[in-house]
């Protein structure tokens, strides 16, 4: 029934920005009194959160969306696709939401199917912050946008131009979250290292006023553009240092040639991206590096690539999300001459094996050592540096522990509390 006593079905996909997009347009349905199923059967109407960063991503929410639109029902498409592709997904969809509007959802559909007269919103996004609930890891949005020029990015299409919430919103969005039970705030952005760049504020100063809120928590700053980081870096690595952030560092390399790099617009080169990992590794223990490569890029020669494979066997990162490039329509890389599919899947496998066995030696390097995990769930959690490890004792979850580990995987640590 498509009214005031509406049911509607929540799904959503992307990065942690986006989970907590979706966590903030269920948050603005309840506000409305509109009623949230888990089954989407019994739905009157379907939300899909949609992320667009991979053609095989954007691919699977279009197969997605026909699929809701097979079942004869109402869809509204929310996030990246509907912003980025908006021309492509109008004809599917019965409501587009963009990603900004993510805390207006309740009020856009209750105006559009309810009272059947949708007026224009005003946009606040720091009012985004108050739809956030509470849970044992939350994500905390810090900025809309970023300020990159990538030249195969189609985010920035989508996400647009950067906008920072105000550094005492955050914080106090961050207290209440703390007192309601979260133990892990996951700081999330597009590019968290540009945060403030736009109300004359950064992200230091951020990290330095959550780390000052009581209580025991841990948080995790989210991915960095490395361009970004060179002007804060030494206040970012004094605010790494203290016991409430987690040492994860999370800076996309993307390719370890300086050509590809270029072309890819990136803005910086190979040994200035090093240089901070290298500051970083001098002055924060036990530091977890996570990088990103893509691989295939239409400028990437053989030799380019072998350039990717032997920088990071020089800087070992702990873990590496590889990806094959994927043209993305609006972006300038989409019109250059593309590599042949073969080839990108085969440089793939080739990363994919050198990824494993660095994030293998690496984890090895902590057996036989104590960390302090926070309990997420039975027999599992997270340390201090965001390994995930896993154990056989009983524990409260939620309940920051002391582990000794005692082996190691490719992708985890075990131990004993």
């Amino acid at each position: 029934m498509i009214g005031d006593s509406m049911k509607i079905y929540v799904e959503g996909y992307g990065c942690t920005l986006n989970i907590a997009d979706t966590n903030i347009i269920e948050n603005s349905l309840k506000e409305f009194n509109f009623e949230i199923t888990d089954n989407v059967e019994d739905a009157d109407l379907v939300i899909i959160n949609t992320c667009v960063v991979r053609l095989e991503t954007e691919n699977r929410m279009f197969a997605r969306i026909n699929y809701f639109k097979s079942l004869d029902k109402k869809v509204v498409v929310a996030g990246c696709l509907a912003k980025a592709l908006k021309k492509k997904v109008e004809n599917l969809a019965d409501l587009l939401i963009m990603p900004r509007e993510a805390h207006l959802s309740g009020e856009i559909i209750h105006e559009h199917f309810v009272e059947k007269n949708k007026k224009e919103n005003t946009i606040n996004l720091e009012e985004k912050l108050k739809y956030i609930s509470p849970s044992l890891i939350t994500p905390l949005p810090i900025c809309e946008g970023c300020i990159g020029e990538c030249s195969y990015c189609i985010v920035k299409v989508a996400r647009g131009r950067l906008i920072s919430y105000s550094r005492e919103k955050i914080v106090k969005k961050a207290e209440e979250l703390i007192n309601s039970g979260t133990k892990c705030l996951l700081i999330t952005a597009q590019d968290t290292a540009c945060y403030g760049f736009d109300i004359n504020d950064n992200l230091p100063n951020l990290i330095n006023d959550l780390c000052s809120i009581n209580g025991e928590f841990i948080m995790r700053i989210g991915m960095m553009h490395a361009k970004n980081v060179g002007d804060i870096l030494d206040d970012l690595i004094e605010a790494y240092k203290d016991e409430k952030v987690a040492k994860l560092l999370h800076l996309p390399l993307q390719s370890g040639d300086d050509g590809v790099l270029k072309a890819m617009k990136r803005g910086y080169t190979v040994d200035e991206f090093i240089s901070i990992v290298n500051e970083f590794r001098k002055k924060i223990e036990d530091l977890t590096f996570v990088t990103d490569i893509i691989v295939g890029f239409p400028t990437e020669t053989e030799e380019a690539f072998e350039n990717t494979l032997e920088v990071l066997r020089k800087i070992k990162p702990d873990y590496i999300h590889g990806a094959k490039y994927t043209s993305r329509k609006y972006t300038e890389a989409a019109r250059m001459k593309q590599i042949d599919t073969k080839i990108r899947k085969r440089r793939s496998e080739i990363l994919d094996k050198l990824r494993r066995e660095l994030s293998y030696m690496n984890n090895k390097k902590y057996v036989g050592k104590k960390m302090k995990v926070l309990i997420t769930e039975e027999n599992k959690g997270i340390t201090h540096n965001f390994k995930v490890v896993r154990f056989n004792e009983d524990a409260d979850i939620g309940a920051f522990k002391e582990i000794k580990i005692t082996d190691a995987k490719t992708f985890g640590l075990f131990g004993n509390l």
